[in-house]
């Protein structure tokens, strides 16, 4: 029989080329799969990555959103601030004097009373407004502050917080002088002193009274409210 390896030796030295062939065979090729799934991960992390972008910019735009409803919110509510500081200023004597209300600024007797107008922030009649009710004088803090008394203080609360509240009385009369049913609006007919309308001779019509209230508040906010009110008084 003989050695083994001997004959192996002789047989690879008679067919070399089956040698190298087998040893060939033997080494395999190198994998590509790695590359494939290292662009995949890459690509996955991009979304995610821009997913969660959107995810903190969505976030924000809420906080931004609720802080900003949360302002308005505080400047409409601080409105009442202003009303109570209006009402509290048709208590003035001046605001109930019947020859005051009835002035007419080119009447000679009526010097003083649009100076006692302006110091109650009250005129006896519209003014200029726009497209919604708004008085113009109002939109213009500068010229509304130049031209009017009472202005915005920590006394009243009307300067409080960051809050700035002004607030404007106009007579709904289209002119000066009394209050009628031919150019102003008026509530239904009273009693004088009386709660209850009268149908009875001597009750008056009282006249209506427009109260608009201007709010700015912190990050720019501003709120316009308005009341129609009346009083007792004519």
């Amino acid at each position: 029989m003989g050695d083994p390896a001997a004959q192996y030796e002789s047989y690879a030295q008679m067919i070399p080329g089956a040698v190298m062939s087998s040893r060939m065979h033997s080494i395999a090729p190198p994998s590509r799969s790695r590359g494939v799934v290292l662009a995949v991960v890459l690509v996955v992390l991009v979304v995610m990555m821009l997913g969660g972008i959107s995810l903190l910019r969505s976030i924000d735009t809420s906080t931004i959103l609720s802080g900003n409803l949360a302002f308005r919110r505080d400047s409409v509510n601080h409105s009442t601030v202003g009303l109570n500081a209006a009402l509290a200023a048709m208590q003035r004597a001046d605001f109930k004097n019947q020859i005051i209300a009835e002035c007419v600024p080119t009447a000679a007797s009526c010097g003083s009373a649009a100076a006692k107008w302006l110091a109650m922030n009250y005129w006896p009649r519209l003014l200029e407004a726009d497209s919604n009710g708004v008085p113009v004088i109002i939109k213009n803090t500068t010229t509304f502050d130049a031209k009017f008394g009472i202005q915005p203080s920590a006394a009243d609360g009307t300067l409080e917080g960051g809050n700035k509240i002004r607030f404007l009385i106009e007579r709904m009369c289209s002119d000066y002088g009394p209050s009628d049913e031919t150019k102003c609006s008026v509530s239904d007919n009273y009693e004088l002193g009386g709660s209850y309308r009268q149908d009875k001779p001597g009750s008056i019509s009282l006249p209506l009274y427009r109260v608009t209230i201007r709010s700015d508040g912190p990050r720019n906010t501003l709120t316009y409210t308005q009341a129609i009110i009346t009083t007792r008084i004519k």
